[in-house]
């Protein structure tokens, strides 16, 4: 198997002038992206890297991110990518927990580590992407790649080594390093891009912050991989990009996650768009989907939208339901080719069809283990299985159904109670926009649901009709005893809903 700067490579040399990226008003050629990346990776080097040295990315979505990933896996290096949204002492904790020696940021980002660059004592160079290289007191990007030659480094790099470190969120605990290598990720690359139909020809529209491992994998690797268009734009809040490159840039496949298609299905849009758009797919990954706004995009815009579902240590990617043949509605698909599936019991015993249990997953995309976490690693592979923390059943073709996370997972009055069912019933009532449900403390049950709704704008809705409607569609032990009204909900970067920030407001319901 290929490395994955040998990939980059063997695409730019069979399809040189073909757009491998554009951005704003620029066009990349495949050939000019791998000549920049061999320009940074050769800058690098001279700043006294050597293979397996950590390289952290703190930078928003801009060709450098690319140039910069590629750059490092080239020689062998190891890359970091660092979430936007994090505070200058988290970012300081993931740097010194894997000892990133390089930093590469923007002006933008650089005011949040500034304060905290004395408590990172690995860090030996901050390089800046859109500093002036006359007025940097770190190296700047356009020094980086200056006066150094195109060709490829010379590096022994093997499938088998690594190649990303993808930091966890951090819902459990601190965050934990997942140990991908250059096979983990070039094989989720060609698996999912197989289960998704992707040819060359595909212009992925890619809006989403490239430090998710969702994003980079399914918008970057997937596209360099097949030789495809990439049109990155600065940010999913960019709208008027995003229709822009819908109707002029001709995008095919649009990958998005949950709140962006909740915005989609209940924003107004032009009725001629769905006649004229380019698009052959969409792909929704790294939060349940509710089922309602499946519908309603796939009739606004006469195309498929396939929920997927993944993890950071898969690779990410390990089902996705099929552009062609049977979509299930509440299922996320099959695996995608050569990742194989179980659902297990507590003593990661295999269950039968149709039973709910913890979903384990097999495969070539499957990490190395957690960074210098082997008791974390021990528990979460098992014999060769990745222990997700999904709790999810199959059925008899193998669709994979995710019924919740396991540590969401209520028990009221001893039944387990799954906080994702009660959603979906209450995303299928007209005037929610969107809901979560958590468990509180209970004298009586133990513990009781409790609903966080945000009512469609313009729209009235009492405790009393949201009652009603649940107690049309839920079982009795599953009713919210508690509802709470709300503007928003609070999400992280990649618009998942933080129940966590829910559950610390809610002590004492």
């Amino acid at each position: 198997m290929m490395t994955l700067g040998s990939m980059l490579a063997e695409v730019a040399q069979r399809t040189p002038r073909k757009c491998a990226v554009k951005f704003q008003k620029r066009k990349i050629p495949y050939r000019e992206l791998h000549e920049a990346v061999n320009n940074v990776a050769h800058g690098l080097l001279s700043l006294g890297l050597q293979k397996g040295d950590r390289v952290g990315i703190l930078c928003e979505n801009r060709p450098e991110y690319i140039y910069t990933y590629f750059a490092v896996v080239t020689f062998g290096g190891i890359v970091v990518p660092i979430n936007t949204f994090l505070t200058g002492n988290e970012i300081a904790y993931i740097v010194n927990d894997c000892e990133v020696k390089v930093l590469v940021t923007s002006n933008k980002f650089l005011r949040t580590v500034q304060p905290v660059l004395g408590q990172m004592p690995t860090i030996t160079h901050v390089v800046v992407v859109d500093a002036a290289a006359e007025q940097s007191e770190h190296v700047a990007f356009e020094t980086l790649m200056a006066s150094h030659p195109a060709d490829t480094p010379a590096a022994e790099v093997s499938p088998e080594d690594l190649a990303v470190f993808i930091y966890t969120s951090g819902t459990t605990g601190k965050p934990k390093g997942a140990m991908l290598s250059h096979g983990n990720l070039l094989a989720n690359a060609r698996d999912s891009s197989e289960a998704i139909h992707v040819v060359a020809k595909d212009k992925f529209l890619l809006f989403l912050p490239m430090f998710h491992s969702f994003t980079f994998t399914v918008c970057v690797l997937i596209p360099l991989f097949k030789g495809a268009t990439i049109l990155l734009l600065g940010s999913v809040k960019a709208f008027d990009d995003i229709k822009r490159a819908l109707l002029f840039d001709r995008a095919t496949i649009f990958i998005g996650v949950p709140a962006v298609f909740n915005v989609l299905a209940n924003k107004s849009l032009p009725r001629i768009l769905k006649y004229i758009h380019a698009l052959r797919v969409f792909v929704s990954g790294s939060a349940p989907l509710p089922s309602p706004v499946i519908g309603k995009i796939e009739q606004k815009f006469g195309v498929p939208l396939c929920e997927g579902y993944g993890l950071s240590e898969a690779s990410p990617v390990v089902a996705v339901n099929p552009r062609f043949g049977v979509r299930k509605a509440g299922s996320v698909g099959p695996p995608i080719p050569n990742v194989q599936v179980k659902i297990v019991d507590e003593q990661v015993t295999e269950l039968p069809v149709g039973e709910v249990g913890e979903l384990a997953v097999q495969g070539p995309n499957v990490m190395q283990g957690y960074y210098h976490l082997p008791e974390d690693t021990a528990k979460t592979l098992v014999d060769g299985w990745l222990l997700t923390g999904d709790i999810a059943k199959l059925d008899e073709e193998g669709y994979i159904y995710i019924v919740d996370r396991k540590k969401d997972m209520l028990l009221v009055r001893g039944i387990n109670v799954y906080p994702r069912e009660i959603e979906e019933a209450l995303y299928t009532h007209p005037k929610i926009v969107e809901c979560a449900v958590i468990g509180v403390a209970d004298e009586a049950k133990g513990e009781v649901p409790k609903a966080f709704i945000v009512v469609r704008e313009g729209e009235t809705l009492s405790e009393r009709e949201v009652r009603e409607f649940c107690k049309q569609n839920l079982a009795t032990y599953k009713l919210p005893k508690y509802i709470e009204f709300r503007p928003s909900l609070p999400k992280n970067a990649t618009q998942k809903i933080l129940k966590r920030d829910l559950r610390s407001g809610s002590e004492g319901s």
